[in-house]
């Protein structure tokens, strides 16, 4: 099995971005961001300098497509991935928390943000709830009274697994395959 964990992969990336101190994403969020890309619409290439508005050297780059693609392989293989901190929406932990992964993730959403809602806005605006939510990027009033509700906010939290799996189908299922091979 391809997993995300590769150490070589993953210390290449955890170091160059602890090296450049705090204003720098952590591990947990890189991995939200990877997530994003992997089961998100297609995109052709990331500038990952560009999107994390710092300079990121092309080993690091390399390891960070090769990642993402390890991802891909884990969830085309039925796998769930496993986040690098509590599914706790409520636990602080500088960086290493859910609340940070969500951060990534969102991150990763807007590098192809108009792809994610072409389709089906509505549906997908309600897959991404959590993470928004979580995230804390929506500072909207309506998902400050949500958070308020521990008991739904903790459900959507133990549903990201889930959640991931199902984004990976909507994009990348076997519905979303070439449309011009059917048309003649």
């Amino acid at each position: 099995m391809s997993d995300i964990t590769n150490p070589s992969l993953k210390n290449t990336v955890r170091q160059y971005f602890q090296d450049l101190g705090e204003d720098a994403p952590t591990w947990t969020e890189i991995h939200g961001m990877l997530c994003a890309l992997a089961v998100g619409p297609d995109v052709e290439t990331v500038d990952y300098s560009e999107e994390l508005e710092m300079p990121v050297p092309e080993d690091v780059t390399d390891a960070l497509n090769r990642l993402r693609e390890r991802l891909v392989t884990q969830l085309l293989g039925g796998d769930a991935v496993n986040l690098p901190c509590l599914l706790d929406p409520y636990q602080e932990d500088d960086g290493q928390d859910l609340a940070s992964w969500c951060a990534g993730f969102m991150t990763g959403v807007f590098v192809a943000e108009e792809n994610w809602y072409q389709d089906d806005e509505e549906q997908m605006a309600q897959m991404l709830l959590p993470f928004i939510l979580i995230s804390g990027v929506d500072d909207d009033e309506a998902l400050d009274t949500l958070w308020d509700n521990s008991q739904v906010v903790r459900q959507m939290a133990l549903s990201i697994p889930e959640i991931l799996e199902e984004l990976y189908l909507a994009f990348h299922g076997p519905d979303q395959g070439d449309e011009s091979a059917s048309a003649d």
